[in-house]
């Protein structure tokens, strides 16, 4: 009987305290209010009951004292009072909307950059105010463009070239239509071939008889002049044909060789024989030491053998030399097609007085062409 006792003592406060904590669980805020609750009698007479296991329940009770400490945290309320802080902020950008009627001037481009700086904290306002600051840097490109796409368009220059080359060409009242052009287009590209033949001869003859050649950079006449003389022949006989003027210039390619007055005579001697060796004819012989007035020297045309094609050869002194330097622009002048008549006479007599000073080697009013001798090639026969 005793040990049914004890397992019914030890039952009962089991069960009373199993009771206890429960209601000490879930009736923790009851207690902290001190409002009446009817699971407080139950308390009570539970404690009545057994006055011996209400002494150790205040230790159960001790983790439901700890439980509303942390459940007191909780009516703290920080978060409506931080929503109560928010709304202040709000009303200073609606402070601020009233000034962005500045937007139609510069100033508001300037505050537009610096409230991202005042509102960093905020995520959501940063990013209502990024676009115009995108905005101004792709407008500024389009300003620099322009001037690099303009000038491109400027090309008048190369329309002019090519109506000189599709119509002729012309100069100071001198023409020469498209089809008379071409030919005298060829007559260069055949002389510029030729040049390359009769450079070397002409190298070794100024070797040979100790000569010294005078402009050699300038022994290719320039095409402008070519077809300025070619244009003035034709103008000045218009029954004239081109293959007609271009048989008669003989200077497209040309070469001056000087000696001293005292071997200048036998210079020319020697240099007519080697060309004559070397079967180049001779077209032209022009001495003009005997003039008592106008140029001085001796002009000579000759055809290679080579290439068929004719070239100049002078022979002058220093002096007659120095003469025609001075009198070359003189002489471009007087046969200018605007020149009047009396202008002409002017720089004639000029001329004539730049030659006077110029002595005449003994012997060289007697210098004579040599002998011509007949020379055949294809298409070309000269006596």
């Amino acid at each position: 009987m005793r040990i049914r006792r004890a397992h019914t003592f030890r039952a009962v406060t089991w069960s009373v305290t199993a009771t206890a904590l429960a209601s000490a669980l879930s009736l923790g805020p009851v207690h902290a209010t001190d409002l009446p609750c009817p699971q407080s009698k139950s308390r009570q007479k539970s404690a009545d009951s057994c006055p011996t296991p209400s002494a150790g329940k205040p230790a159960a009770k001790k983790p439901a004292a700890k439980k509303p400490a942390a459940k007191k945290q909780a009516p703290r309320k920080p978060r409506p009072k931080k929503q109560v802080a928010r709304k202040p902020r709000p009303k200073k950008q609606a402070a601020m909307k009233p000034g962005g009627g500045r937007p139609a001037g510069c100033p508001p481009c300037q505050s537009a950059p610096r409230k991202p700086a005042t509102k960093k904290p905020g995520a959501k306002k940063p990013s209502t105010q990024r676009p115009p600051a995108q905005k101004l840097p792709a407008q500024k490109p389009p300003t620099q463009k322009p001037p690099t796409q303009k000038p491109p368009a400027k090309k008048p220059p190369a329309k002019k070239k090519q109506l000189k080359r599709g119509h002729g060409w012309s100069w100071q009242g001198l023409y020469i239509d498209a089809a008379d052009l071409r030919k005298v287009n060829v007559f260069l590209a055949r002389a510029k071939k030729a040049e390359r033949t009769i450079s070397p001869q002409m190298r070794s003859i100024a070797r040979k008889t100790k000569a010294t050649m005078v402009g050699f950079n300038e022994r290719k006449r320039s095409p402008e002049s070519v077809k300025r003389s070619v244009a003035r022949d034709m103008q000045n006989n218009p029954t004239e044909t081109v293959d007609d003027a271009l048989d008669k210039i003989y200077n497209s390619v040309r070469y001056i060789l000087q000696w001293p007055d005292a071997s200048y005579v036998k210079g020319v001697k020697d240099s007519t024989k080697m060309l004559a060796k070397w079967k180049n004819a001779n077209l032209r012989w022009s001495n003009t030491w005997a003039r008592p007035r106008g140029y001085k020297g001796i002009n000579t045309a000759w055809r290679a053998n080579d290439s068929g094609h004719p070239y100049e050869l002078q022979f002058h002194t220093p002096k007659s030399q120095a003469a025609q330097k001075r009198s070359s622009k003189l002489y471009e002048e007087a046969h200018h097609p605007r020149t009047t008549g009396s202008r002409r006479a002017q720089l004639q007599n000029q001329m004539n007085r730049n030659y006077a000073s110029v002595p005449c080697p003994a012997g060289a009013q007697l210098l004579s062409a040599p002998r011509r001798r007949a020379m055949e090639r294809p298409g070309v026969t000269t006596l």
